[in-house]
């Protein structure tokens, strides 16, 4: 958020907190980042809040964003959106719900009990939301937002913003999001190395192969939650062939799935400074628990141990 009102309107900053680190832990006290949404708002309006969003392209070094971008469909993107916020507990969310296959429909709202989120929120998310599907490959993309009267408006279109005024008669607990084309975004050349695996030595050269490939997909987007199935199409195999190829090197589905998520959790615990939730969540674990619970099984010690150690 900063980085991107310095590029565009540095005189809207409030003086910043000294402890943000762009390069290791980039965050900022809440109290600072509720006080420059509302300068944005104040002084911007709308369109400052949602142009933020098309700033975050910038912080690719983020292993966080680097996840985010290695979704191979607007669908697994949206899968990512929702584990982020079981990861952050987040209090004010983003239902993210795919309607068509150039559609998608969204709502913020806030879990039982806490306050809902603020309207200039729900225009930073929006713009967030955005900037993440045309980055993964989304083309001619666009936005719709209604009015407080029910007057639907195009707020993005042909790569820009445009809305009326300061933007404050829109209802920005909803939008629609839609676009022309899909084409993934080509294969990144700074994916996990995938995992060394000991294979028996009766392990056939077919069965050798197709783990090699399976756990190569797997290290290409780790932040994923794989389903079997899903491998199993990529390597133009069956459900039951995919199983019985594990079978052959010793392994099972969950064990091959656990082994690529350990191995890329202990690479972000040494090379970066990350928090441990970003890391599960980088990682492809379901939750903080699964995290912990699967790294301790594997390498005798918890996540915060073996960064300690290392």
């Amino acid at each position: 958020m900063v980085r991107a009102v310095q590029r565009t309107n540095p005189e809207l900053l409030p003086a910043a907190p000294e402890d943000i680190d762009a390069l290791r832990k980039a965050h900022a006290p809440v109290g600072y980042k509720r006080d420059l949404l509302e300068v944005l708002w104040q002084t911007g309006g709308a369109t400052a809040l949602l142009s933020v969003g098309q700033g975050l392209r910038d912080v690719e070094f983020d292993p966080m964003w680097q996840g985010a971008m290695r979704a191979a469909s607007p669908a697994v993107l949206i899968s990512k959106w929702r584990r982020v916020e079981v990861f952050g507990h987040s209090r004010n969310r983003l239902r993210m719900e795919q309607v068509s296959q150039r559609e998608v429909s969204c709502s913020r709202y806030s879990v039982a009990g806490h306050s809902p989120p603020t309207a200039p929120e729900n225009l930073l998310v929006c713009g967030v939301a955005i900037a993440l599907l045309e980055d993964i490959g989304c083309h001619g993309l666009r936005c719709d937002m209604p009015t407080g009267d029910g007057e639907i408006l195009r707020i993005y279109d042909h790569g820009g913003f445009k809305v009326p005024g300061d933007g404050r008669q829109l209802a920005t607990e909803s939008w629609q999001i839609g676009w022309r084309s899909f084409s993934p975004r080509p294969s990144d050349d700074d994916a996990t190395d995938p995992p060394p695996l000991a294979l028996p030595a009766q392990c056939g050269a077919k069965a050798k192969s197709t783990i090699e490939t399976v756990t190569r997909l797997m290290a290409a987007d780790t932040a994923r939650q794989w389903k079997l199935g899903e491998l199993a199409r990529e390597c133009g195999l069956s459900a039951r062939s995919m199983q019985r190829r594990l079978g052959e090197g010793g392994l099972n589905f969950s064990k091959l799935v656990r082994a690529v998520r350990v191995h890329e959790a202990c690479r972000l615990l040494k090379e970066s400074d990350a928090p441990l939730t970003m890391i599960g969540f980088c990682a492809g674990f379901s939750d903080s628990a699964q995290f912990s619970r699967d790294f301790r099984a594997s390498t005798g010690m918890t996540p915060s141990d073996y960064r300690a150690l290392i």
